[in-house]
């Protein structure tokens, strides 16, 4: 079985200053307001740069949001790369955007977005807490397509990567058949009317992150 990971990347202009590239806030925005109108609390939006070619994450040294009457404001960047962008109406009426500067000028950065779970620090989870994470994450899926949701593709589970095979520490017996890893890159396959509160999944470390899995036949 083939699989795919829900990513959404967008082509970023580059800065006419040195090594920067330029993002309308808007694009920011109009996804992360879409995850509070649908009040999807269990999943958020992750921002990223990556090579348009490579697909490796950018090395950054900044993240700056600037409009015009307000003062720039400084975005935090994690350790993974993330770009922890906050919603702002005043920043989108604004016509804000945000200026992220490169520390390596060979790299071709360009926005990924990809859906994840929003709790990074979470190690267990019951059946009841993934069939939500992988329902509203199913939801957001089909809210990208408006009113061709029905075309959207199947969130089948979920997709996680981890230190190490050893890092599951407990999987319930009846998650074990869906369980797929490629060294550290694991597939879930989760049934959403699973609503028992019972353990069903402990990670001696948190993963990295948790994101839809689609399978393809």
């Amino acid at each position: 079985m083939y699989y795919k990971i829900l990513i959404i990347v967008i082509v970023a202009m580059t800065s006419s200053l040195s090594h920067a590239v330029d993002l309308e806030y808007k694009g920011f925005y109009k996804r992360l307001d879409l995850i509070k109108e649908e009040k999807l609390e269990q999943i958020t939006m992750a921002f990223y740069l990556v090579d348009y070619q490579t697909r490796v994450r950018c090395s950054l040294i900044s993240a700056t949001m600037l409009a015009s009457d307000l003062e720039p404001v400084n975005i935090e960047i994690e350790q993974d790369g993330q770009l922890l962008v906050v919603l702002s109406k005043e920043l989108y009426d604004k016509f804000a955007f945000l200026r992220v500067k490169q520390a390596d000028e060979r790299q071709n950065c360009t926005l990924q977005m990809q859906i994840q779970a929003k709790d990074k620090t979470k190690i267990e989870y019951s059946f009841a807490e993934l069939a939500l994470i992988t329902k509203q994450m199913q939801d957001l899926v089909n809210s990208f397509g408006s009113f061709l949701w029905f075309m959207m593709p199947d969130v089948n589970g979920l997709h996680f990567i981890i230190a190490d095979n050893n890092n599951i520490e407990f999987i319930a017996e009846e998650l074990k058949p869906g369980l797929s890893c490629t060294l550290n890159k694991c597939n879930l396959l989760i049934t959403a009317d699973n609503q028992l509160e019972q353990r069903a999944l402990l990670f001696k470390y948190p993963p990295q992150f948790i994101s839809p899995w689609i399978a393809e036949d």
